[in-house]
């Protein structure tokens, strides 16, 4: 089935910073090639996601392709995401959003492609109606492997010379030992004090819940009384996690 496409590349679009947790407004003109946004949970960075892939897609030139490390967990995740904060700007009327399928269509053609990498292979096939993909983002990515992110880096290829490519991974720093802490914080002597890195080709962002304003009383007295020392650390504070000396502290050998 053809697409038609619109002659006009973008579509109006009425941004109130009031929307946005203030810590991730200079992202929307952010150019390096990997972004890493990262930390506690319900800081709001899947959130402001959705809201800058929409934006993006609005303004025509992007093709995003989003993914999880299994295709039946998008349902209910980011693409939810990404439709709330369609309807928050008030853009329903510009957006093809089939209830049941991996693709939403902006009236200007481009689109937001949805994959899970249980099946890799697969993305070889997958190009968006207009263009190329220009951006990939990666929910959860402490879920995925090496590779994965290797044969996604593949779909960034061609096209889009006056357009920056990039790859956005969204996830909780669930273990220091994971392949994203050696591959990207370890080479840059990340600290857990530390809030913010920039390069132009490496952005990484730590947000915990302080810098969410859209929380209630409610979720914020749960993060805040967490009692177990390493939910403590990586889901309210942001922090690496550490596992080791807590798993092996309690042990004796059988005679």
């Amino acid at each position: 089935m053809s697409l038609d496409v619109p002659e006009v590349d973008e579509v109006d679009v009425i941004i109130d910073p009031e929307m946005f947790n203030e810590v991730y407004l200079s992202l929307l003109e952010n150019t390096s090639a990997t972004v890493i946004l990262f930390g506690g949970s319900s800081s709001g960075k899947s959130s402001f996601f959705a809201q800058q892939v929409v934006i993006d897609i609005v303004n025509g030139g992007r093709n995003y392709l989003i993914c999880r490390a299994t295709a039946n967990t998008i349902f209910t995740s980011i693409r939810n995401e990404i439709v709330k904060a369609i309807k928050s700007f008030g853009l329903e009327d510009e957006f093809t959003i089939p209830k049941s399928d991996f693709t939403i269509t902006c009236s200007n053609g481009h689109q937001i492609l949805f994959a899970g990498l249980d099946d890799v292979e697969k993305l070889k096939s997958i190009t968006p109606a207009k263009g190329v993909i220009t951006d990939i983002g990666i929910e959860e990515a402490t879920e995925i492997i090496r590779d994965d992110l290797k044969q996604l880096e593949k779909r960034l290829r061609g096209g889009a010379e006056n357009v920056t490519k990039r790859i956005t991974l969204l996830f909780n720093p669930i273990l220091q030992n994971h392949w994203i802490y050696e591959e990207y914080f370890k080479t840059i002597g990340w600290k857990d004090d530390q809030t913010e890195y920039k390069s132009a080709e490496l952005y990484i962002l730590k947000t915990t819940y302080k810098d969410n304003k859209f929380l209630t009383a409610q979720d914020i007295s749960k993060l805040e009384n967490e009692r177990d020392k390493y939910y403590y650390d990586v889901y309210t504070l942001g922090n690496w996690g550490v596992l080791g000396n807590i798993i092996f502290s309690n042990w004796k050998v059988a005679q």
